[in-house]
């Protein structure tokens, strides 16, 4: 029986659910799972907890998520974890979770060998869509397309939010079993934070309907534009210097600690720098300054400059 499992995919709700089922498989309640984080966690912990048993029972069962996160460490680092891979313990369910073998470093070789592979597929367009309909028609309810297109929309594809909102859904349509559109905009609502960090990935793609959809949103809840207009401006900062950095050679640990943010945040910060040249966000970022100035000084009007903007992203 296989001990050590990766699970790659991008939907964490979809992982969850078959860490799940590994959890039933074995027989393993709450008390016997350690979840670690790799991009929280340093190597030690990790090396740690693969050498401790339970206490609690014979077999245990080890999560570590955002595995490509031990990138971080070289080769001489990661020593100790390689040959718990190549002979893990019997005491030990391992579960590893990530969202791409990574090509670039010597971790992908040991899992390839050493793990059983198991890929997540996400859920997307017509799928998606078949879904979330079949979970509410199992249950006798009537839902129109448009309306799950909008719990789609509002929750921007995230399952577990979707999940969250149909059984939120399914209380409020209860005696009817109908779900009209009308039901889903007053009960699905858009996490602000969430939106403002969406809108400026948005931006940086260059999708303007996504991300002039998010301002909408933003600017209905009343945040106000010089918010939005800072956060993106503080994003496009924290990218350009990412960059640098990376370019210096520091890794994830000492970046996050140059820049004073969580190792997490550094990792999407790296993550983001790797997709973005530099020429382009120094575009990005001069357009933002110089409206900057622009707004100070009274030559543009804060919300119709940062719209026309937004707009120009069409050329």
């Amino acid at each position: 029986m296989e001990s050590t499992y990766l699970l790659v995919g991008q939907s964490a709700f979809l992982i969850n659910e078959q860490i799940k089922t590994y959890q039933d498989k074995f027989k393993l309640d709450q008390f016997n799972i350690v979840k670690l984080d790799a991009l929280e966690t340093e190597i030690e912990v990790i090396n740690q907890e693969l050498q401790t048993v339970s206490f609690f029972s014979d077999l245990k069962m080890v999560v570590i998520e955002h595995l490509d996160g031990l990138t971080r460490y070289d080769d001489k680092v990661l020593s100790t974890f390689y040959k718990y891979l190549e002979s893990p313990s019997s005491d030990i369910v391992l579960i590893l979770t990530i969202t791409e073998l990574p090509k670039d470093h010597n971790l992908g070789s040991y899992l390839e060998k050493y793990t059983f592979i198991e890929t997540i597929q996400s859920l997307e367009g017509e799928t998606l869509i078949s879904y979330i309909r079949e979970s509410f028609h199992k249950e006798g309810y009537q839902i129109e397309d448009k309306s799950i297109q909008l719990i789609i929309e509002r929750t921007q594809n995230d399952l577990f939010s979707i999940h969250q909102e149909i059984s939120k859904i399914k209380m409020y349509a209860y005696d009817e079993k109908i779900v009209f559109v009308e039901d889903v905009d007053l009960l699905v609502t858009r996490n602000l934070e969430d939106n403002i960090f969406s809108f400026s990935t948005a931006y940086l793609k260059g999708n303007i309907k996504s991300y002039m959809q998010i301002y909408d949103d933003l600017v209905t809840n009343k945040m106000p534009t010089i918010t939005i207009f800072n956060h993106l401006f503080n994003t496009m900062h924290l990218i350009m210097q990412t960059k640098d950095l990376m370019e210096q050679g520091l890794n994830q640990k000492t970046l996050a600690e140059q820049l004073g943010v969580s190792s997490g945040r550094a990792y999407h910060l790296m993550k983001e720098a790797k997709l973005q040249s530099k020429k382009d966000l120094e575009t990005l970022i001069h357009g933002l300054a110089k409206l900057d100035v622009e707004i100070k000084s009274g030559i543009k009007d804060e919300k119709l400059g940062f719209e026309l903007l937004l707009l120009r992203r069409l050329a």
